[in-house]
This record gives C-alpha cells, structure tokens and sequence, in this order.
C-alpha cells in the first residue's frame, strides 16, 4: 500500500505592498524690478512669500522619496527630501518665521536641507475608522509641499501662514460618501519634538456635495510660542480657521477657493490675519494647462490699530513632456499696501519670473 501523501505546506505569510514615489524640483526665478544696487535675492530680509525665494540662482528645491508599506490593517508612509524647502521647513521648527507684513529674517539652511517630510504608521480599528501616528502633512490649505500636486509652482501667502507639518496622532473616520470627519492632537505647527507644554487640537470636515462641489473646514487651536525656561507656555492661544471651496466645474476647469483667519499668528506683528485666495485650472489640451491665482491678505496690529496688505496675482503655464516630466514658465506680481515698500525692489511691488522644472514618478 502506498505512503499518504505529505501535507500541503502553509502557504508563506504575504508580505507588505510597497508603492515608491519620487520628486525632482528645481527652478530658476528672475526679479524684474530690483532695487539699484541689491543682490536680486527675493529672500532678505522681509520675503512677502516662501518656498522660492532665491531669484538669479538655479534652486533645487527639493529632492524626495516616498514609500508606502500596505499590510491589512496596517500601513506606513515615509517621505524624505533635500533642498532649498527642507532648510524653509525645518527653520519653521519652534522659531518665529516669516510671514506677510513683518521684517522678520530666517537665515537660509536654519535646521539643514534634510527633512522627514512624513513618517507615519496606520492602523484600521474598524472600517472607515483609521488612526495615524507620527508626523504628516497638515490638513488645512489648499496646496501642498510637494510642487507638482499644486496647479501653480509657487505657493500663496496663506500656505505660509498656517501649519505645514505636524507631529502627533489623528483619526479619520468616513461617516458616509459624502461626509469624512479628523480629529488630531499634535505638538503644534511644525514642531518636533515641541517647544512647550501645550498640545495643539485638530478637527476637520469634508463634505463631497456632489461630484463637482467639495468643501473642508479645518480648525488647530493651542498655544505655539516656545517657553524656554519659563514656568508656564507665554503668548495667546493661536487658532486657525480654515476653509477650502473645491469646485470641478468640468473635465477641464477646476477653480479653489481658500479662506483663512489666524488668532496670534506667526507674523509677530499682526495679532489676527485674515486672507483669502482663489485660483482656477484649465487643460488646454493634453499636455498643456493654463494656471491662475488671486490673492488678498491682511494682518491687524490691535496696538497700533493698523492693518497691513499683500495682494498677489499669479499666472502658470504647465506643460507636460510625456507622463513624469512638466515644464512650469510662471509670471507673479506681489504688491505690498500701507506704502509699504519691499527692501529688495525699493518699492511696493515685486515682479518675478520663474522657469520650474519637476520631474516625478
């Protein structure tokens, strides 16, 4: 009689998923209307806007890699990068950076150009419900860090203005197809590891009312001013109210909406800030778009019962070789109000050119 047959070996356990990502972004921008005698850089001493600031010069602003490790119920994401938007980031941990309307300088490399942009673990505890931990993107705003997700390649003055990272934990829960609801506790904006005793609180809401129409509400509430040696957290609680209108009027047109207020913002010397932007995206034809952004923001001193003005108008042609590779011309004109006047240019307008190349897979 035969011997039975051996039993089946246990299949191997399956292993992650992993999903890479990557990002080259480089740019060279040309001021217009430098000031006799200045070095023609955008980024001293009071830049009106962040992310490119260096104009004469060819900039890598960023080099990134991405990773996703996918095995039910967890995940992991990390995303790495060097250049000019690590050492602008990392400046931001914990220091005052700046903003509209202040003459604030940040050296340029404060903190290095290296940056953990995200490092976080997820876990599903039921369905829809899902809670990450460690550091990630903020979920106000209506751009991004990486250039190549936005619709234009510079950013706006509010995108300064409110968190970029944030260290800490969140929930996601998806009530419904329509409805998906974060809460968070964090160290607050930017800071790791924190700069006080305080944590920072987080709640935002989307709401998809239809294909076309989608609309987030995000609020951080806590203190930020760093407390040295000092017994108690000084300065006012900072709270940011942000809202982004995303309307997808066709296959083609896209146009988004952000408005913001800061309470006690990082621009020292405004006590609130209040600003709205709005911008619109055309596909032309395939590998080629047309980019548009209106801007208006104010800060409000309450001592000197002043307020100050920015108002930018930004137009981006996207023109895409192939599937990974897009060449961003950009033309912007920053205007500064109250006769103030920028140190760079000698007068109440900076206009620049930028040529951005991303590549990206």
């Amino acid at each position: 009689m035969a011997p039975p047959a051996a039993p089946a070996a246990a299949p191997a356990p399956a292993g992650p998923k992993f999903t890479w990502g990557g990002l080259i972004d480089a740019y060279y921008m040309y001021l217009f209307n430098p000031a006799d005698g200045a070095n023609s850089l955008v980024g001293a001493p009071n830049p009106p806007r962040n992310f490119d600031v260096n104009t004469n010069s060819a900039t890598l602003a960023l080099s990134a890699l991405t990773l996703n490790a996918a095995m039910d119920p967890v995940a992991f994401q990390l995303d790495i990068g060097y250049g000019s938007t690590g050492s602008l980031i990392n400046g931001a941990n914990g220091v005052v950076i700046p903003g509209p309307m202040t003459s604030t300088t940040m050296t340029p490399g404060t903190g290095g150009s290296f940056i953990v942009l995200q490092a976080y673990g997820t876990i599903t505890l039921i369905p829809n419900l899902t809670v990450d931990f460690g550091k990630f993107y903020t979920t106000a705003g209506a751009e991004v860090v990486p250039a190549n997700k936005n619709w234009l390649y510079s950013r706006s003055f509010l995108f300064w203005n409110i968190p970029l990272l944030h260290t800490g934990a969140r929930a996601n829960f998806k009530v419904s197809d329509q409805l998906s609801l974060q809460a968070s506790l964090v160290n607050g904006w930017n800071d790791d590891p924190d700069v006080n005793a305080w944590k920072t609180f987080g709640a935002s809401a989307t709401f998809t009312a239809s294909p076309m129409v989608a609309i987030t509400a995000t609020t951080y509430i806590g203190k930020e001013a760093p407390q040295m040696a000092a017994p108690e957290t000084p300065g006012d609680v900072r709270i940011l109210a942000d809202l982004v209108a995303a309307l997808t009027l066709s296959d083609k047109l896209g146009v988004n909406v952000n408005f913001d207020f800061v309470k006690a913002p990082t621009n020292v010397s405004a006590d609130y800030l209040v600003g709205v932007s709005a911008m619109a995206r055309l596909q032309i034809i395939d590998n080629l778009s047309v980019a548009g952004r209106f801007e208006f923001v104010r800060g409000h001193n309450d001592v000197a019962s002043a307020n100050s003005d920015l108002i930018e108008g930004t137009v981006n042609l996207g023109i895409a070789v192939g599937k990974n590779f897009e060449l961003r011309p950009e033309f912007r004109i920053d205007h500064l109000g109250q006769s103030q006047m920028f140190s760079q240019t000698g007068d109440a307008n900076a206009i620049t050119g930028t040529l951005a190349a991303l590549t990206y897979f």
